[in-house]
């Protein structure tokens, strides 16, 4: 076949015309195995006011006792005593709770009886009668424990029953307040045993159910995507008072991801508590997914209108756009101008540099259907320069990235999570352990430290 002079120049022009676009590098399909996600601890301090249990329980509890002993031979007596306000402390694991009473009491003596006729005078006696009443203290220990159901459970135990100001019969001699005291032992012991029995009737289980269903909810990061904490196990640490707080720290297992885009979290049951946790704070490891398109914004910030000469031609970069390849692979389509116009592909593969905590592609370079092409079409390209330059550029400080995301989880950490929940903490750390390129995004394994806390009402 001749080929005519017109014909060649119509067929330079039409490439010159059309620029220079070789064919795009096909992904690898391939199911990548990504790493498999990590169950990490995240401990954290809880604090639950029990204030309100104890106001709930008092109500249960009598503020009247009242009482007789009428025997035809011996002491004849009516009393009543009067409860008074709970007051709670607490120490390490055991709540104590005490009250002031107050008494009083009267009756009388019959030495001699004989068909049911007291043949001796009946000599009367009183005490808190026509006089303020007499005060004791009064004072339980309750045991507080959190079962494996999520329900609280006490052991309440009567430790203290002191008279201040005691009632004695001079003339037989006789305590009339001791005898009192046990009539009323029986009867507040079994107030104790009412305490135990309404704390028993409390299911924490609704509360931190809602909490763990809320863990299950994605969270969007402002700007940055989405995070999914996916809990797996609750466990927890023996119990501390302080006050009418109890205080636990309470272990949370889970698979924590970060994406740029929204992946859906499936919901488990709530378990039962298992342990035990000895410290609080955070140690996870948590994947972190970032989406191309984030990385090439990245990259056009710094790289987009920029303009350079190679062989006194120019070259202007109007876009790029990155790419999982598969294989750890990535590839850059360049969408430049200048002397030249048109579109061509480098590929490189993603290292983390540990040291530098960056991202960079050493080995970026020409695909090779791109440098076939511009060896017929614009040689000049293929200079090291214009590789050297977005190789420069296509570094990625991890650094300041995490130092963003830390920024908005930290806000994140730190809200009212449901009516009587409340979450508290920040990130102190984060830090690259591993990378991973698929077709879809970047794949990173980040440690992170910190702390976190619940507070319940």
């Amino acid at each position: 076949m001749k080929f005519r002079p017109a014909f060649l120049f119509h067929l330079v022009l039409f490439y010159s015309c059309a620029g220079i676009r070789p064919e795009a590098p096909v992904p690898i399909t391939e199911n990548i195995p990504l790493p498999p996600p990590v169950i990490s601890v995240v401990n954290m301090p809880v604090e639950l006011d029990l204030k309100p249990y104890f106001i709930l329980a008092e109500k249960n509890v009598p503020t009247n006792y009242e009482g007789s002993e009428n025997p035809c031979e011996g002491i004849r007596y009516a009393y009543q005593f009067l409860r008074g306000p709970f007051r709670i402390s607490g120490l390490k694991d055991n709540l104590s709770f005490s009250f002031e009473g107050k008494y009083k009491i009267k009756g009388s003596y019959c030495g001699k009886c004989l068909n049911e006729i007291c043949l001796l005078p009946t000599p009367a006696f009183s005490c808190g009668y026509l006089e303020p009443m007499r005060t004791i203290d009064v004072g339980y220990v309750s045991k507080i424990k959190l079962m494996p159901d999520w329900r609280l459970s006490s052991q309440t135990s009567l430790v203290r029953l002191q008279p201040r100001d005691k009632c004695a019969v001079s003339f037989i001699n006789i305590d009339i307040t001791g005898k009192l005291m046990q009539v009323m032992k029986d009867e507040l012991e079994s107030a104790g045993k009412s305490v135990d029995s309404q704390f028993r009737a409390y299911d924490l289980k609704p509360y931190v159910r809602e909490v763990w269903n809320k863990l299950f909810e994605v969270q969007p990061v402002e700007k940055y995507g989405y995070l999914s904490v996916n809990p797996v196990s609750f466990s927890i640490s023996d119990l501390s008072m302080s006050g009418s707080k109890l205080n636990m720290i309470l272990g949370l297992g889970c698979k924590p991801v970060f994406s740029s885009a929204f992946v859906q979290s499936v919901p488990v049951s709530l378990p039962d508590l298992s342990g035990p946790v000895k410290q609080h704070g955070f140690n996870v490891d948590a994947d972190l997914l970032v989406n191309y398109d984030d990385l090439s914004r990245i990259l056009n910030q710094q790289l987009a209108g920029a303009e350079w000469r190679i062989k006194k031609k120019k070259v202007i970069v109007n876009k790029i756009e990155i790419n999982g390849l598969g294989r750890s692979k990535i590839s850059m389509q360049l969408d430049f101008g200048g002397s030249k116009k048109g579109i061509v592909y480098l590929i490189g593969t993603p290292v983390f540099d540990s040291v530098k905590n960056t991202i960079h592609i050493p080995d970026l370079a020409f695909e090779l259907k791109s440098r076939n092409v511009l060896l017929k079409t614009a040689n000049w390209l293929l200079n090291d320069r214009l590789t050297s330059k977005i190789r420069t550029a296509a570094v990625f400080d991890m650094s300041r990235i995490l130092q963003q995301y830390k920024g908005t989880i930290n806000t994140q950490l730190n809200k009212q999570l449901t009516a009587a929940v409340r979450i508290y903490g920040s990130v102190d750390s984060m830090k690259v352990n591993a990378l991973l390129t698929s077709p879809q995004s970047l794949f990173l394994r980040v440690h992170a430290t910190g702390q976190l806390g619940i507070k319940m009402k």
